[in-house]
């Protein structure tokens, strides 16, 4: 998702790729509100605390948290950044669940969010 916003665009390859399904479908709603609202983002964000659980051979749930703390929305046009300070919204606990396709590669076929969540908080 991360370079389809810095691109600017839902059509990257990495995109397609490595999404499918749902996952997809709220990808591209999630890049487009950045692509509609001129916006790419800047700094940096940092992810921890992976849990990993197999289901069989060809499908796993992964949890993980992000710290979006130093990552700022940066207007594409005018190249102002928004420097809001953080919140705990800053610290983002996400569940997926990826599939591997006929091609072996894993693919996210679902994803949930929760900004603010405990388990992520510093």
């Amino acid at each position: 998702m991360d370079e389809a916003i810095f691109e600017g665009s839902t059509g990257t390859k990495p995109l397609g790729f490595y999404n499918t399904g749902k996952a997809l479908e709220s990808s591209i709603t999630f890049v487009q509100q950045y692509i509609d609202g001129g916006d790419t983002w800047t700094g940096v964000s940092r992810y921890f605390d992976y849990k990993v659980t197999l289901s069989g051979a060809d499908k796993v749930y992964v949890t993980y948290c992000s710290d979006e703390s130093k990552s700022y929305i940066k207007n594409r046009k005018t190249g102002k950044v928004d420097k809001s300070p953080a919140t705990a919204d800053s610290y983002v606990l996400y569940n997926t669940s990826l599939t591997k396709n006929d091609k072996g590669v894993w693919q996210t076929t679902n994803t949930a969010s929760n900004g603010g969540d405990q388990a992520c908080q510093p």
